[in-house]
């Protein structure tokens, strides 16, 4: 490998993360300044609340692809999008399965170790409101998956596919997703408990990476994460007010 190949991927790597972290970044901001706009009209733990706050991290992490899709002139076709077809239905499905599977997988094997996964950030309001959860089901649909897949497999992992081959483009990427979530399950958890976690969602990252990877079309990926994220809500939900 020669010196600018190694410059080539480092940049890569950089301009990818730099991306993923302003994504976050810019969510967290949105979001400061949503909370203190509304911070007296809406209760602390309300569904509303949760609504309003989610609309406001996701503008920002939309705002984030936007800029770096205009500002680079990146043509239409850099995001592989396009209308699903029935096959790519079928693979978001299957993939909603093996998302849920991978997890089942994960979960039971660190309990056997002795390990454990840590809470996302809305796990302590849903314990004392069950109804947070609500808004957050048809939000994971329309929101929360379209809008990472767009920028974390759309402009991170594309962005890399053009220094590196398919695999460690899905990887790195995988990788950049992962440590962005630390704000979402790194608040009072244990350091052992939150690598775990990222453990995980490294893997999952990984799949849907390689779902959107062998389909070429974003939209599987964005429906398989919005669909695995409702579900998982709508689960909790249920469990939490005693329905399961």
């Amino acid at each position: 490998m020669t010196a600018t190949a190694d410059r080539d991927h480092a940049a890569a790597v950089l301009a990818a993360a730099g991306v993923g972290l302003a994504g976050i970044l810019a969510g967290l901001v949105v979001v400061t300044v949503a909370a203190a706009l509304v911070g007296a009209a809406l209760a602390e733990g309300t569904p509303t609340r949760a609504a309003v706050l989610t609309v406001a991290q996701y503008a920002g992490v939309l705002a984030v692809a936007g800029l770096y899709l205009a500002g680079v002139e990146r043509p239409r076709s850099f995001l592989r999008l396009a209308r699903p077809t029935v096959r790519d239905l079928a693979w978001a499905v299957g993939g909603v399965v093996v998302l849920f599977g991978t997890l089942a997988a994960a979960t039971y094997l660190l309990e056997q170790l002795g390990l454990s996964l840590t809470d996302h950030a809305v796990a302590e309001s849903a314990e004392r409101d069950p109804a947070v959860l609500l808004p957050l089901i048809p939000l994971s649909v329309v929101l929360t998956g379209p809008i990472e897949e767009l920028l974390y497999r759309g402009v991170v992992q594309t962005r890399l596919q053009q220094a590196f081959s398919t695999a460690p483009a899905v990887l790195v990427a995988a990788a950049i997703f992962s440590l962005v979530h630390v704000p979402a399950y790194g608040v009072g958890a244990a350091g052992g408990s939150l690598a775990t976690t990222l453990g995980v969602l490294f893997v999952l990252g990984a799949l849907l990476g390689a779902l959107y990877e062998h389909t070429g079309n974003l939209v599987v990926p964005a429906v398989a994460h919005g669909v695995y994220n409702a579900v998982t809500f709508g689960v909790e939900y249920l469990e939490l007010t005693g329905v399961l």
